[in-house]
């Protein structure tokens, strides 16, 4: 009988680690991808507090012709400009988002809106959240539950090449704002009705590319039109 090479103790601890690992992997997998819950104890909550509801009646008051998202994480908007980072940022930024964000139509954020709670925020996390909106160019502005800034207010956090005449009128009360909209409508509708009355086919623009009627013609469908009103 030949005698065990000297070596064969070491690959037996070897392969009785490697077992081990293969094991302990195999177990965390299971724990991870646990099973799902048969009972989903779960009921349906409102999405804004009373503060948040009444400040965005006041982002959509103030800022008509934008879009107003609610708790936008900041990797919603904001990437890398090296992939490599992804992982990194993420893990940094995952966790942090801003109570309202103002976008314009296609989607670009151009300021956010943070409303203070009772919650205390760290100075790190808050720093965190300006650099970004900094790096961004994203205007920033915090208020707090009883100090809700005003239409004028929010409407000063976009630049001016986007905030228009239009957009920068605070909107009227809504007792003036319908009396506004039934004078316009009367006028419209008497517009049209003044248009319509005076509306002939000489107003036409193609009535000057048609060419004139010979005298005969003219004649014979004057009398083709008496022959049709006398039917009728």
């Amino acid at each position: 009988m030949q005698p065990l090479a000297p070596w064969s103790p070491v690959l037996l601890v070897i392969a009785l680690l490697l077992t081990a690992a293969l094991v302990v992997m195999r177990l965390r997998r299971r724990s991870s991808t646990s099973d799902l819950p048969t009972d989903w104890a779960l009921t349906a909550r409102p999405v804004f507090s009373a503060e948040e509801r009444r400040l965005y009646r006041q982002l959509r008051d103030a800022l008509p012709h934008h879009v107003v998202l609610s708790k936008l994480p900041l990797v919603r908007f904001c990437q890398p400009t090296h992939p490599d980072q992804v992982r990194y940022w993420y893990r940094l930024l995952g966790a942090s988002h801003v109570t309202f964000a103002i976008c314009s139509t296609n989607g670009r954020v151009l300021a956010a809106v943070d409303l203070e709670s009772d919650r205390v925020t760290s100075m790190r996390a808050q720093r965190i959240k300006t650099s970004v909106l900094e790096a961004c160019r994203v205007r920033y502005l915090r208020c707090g539950p009883d100090d809700v800034p005003s239409a004028a207010e929010l409407q000063s956090l976009l630049p001016l090449p986007v905030l228009t005449a239009r957009m920068a009128t605070v909107p009227l009360p809504v007792s003036q704002s319908r009396d506004r909209l039934t004078s316009t409508v009367a006028s419209r509708r008497q517009e049209r009705a003044n248009l319509w009355q005076d509306s002939t086919f000489a107003d036409s623009r193609y009535s000057s590319l048609l060419p004139p009627l010979d005298p005969a013609e003219e004649a014979a469908s004057r009398a083709a039109a008496g022959r049709a009103a006398s039917r009728r």
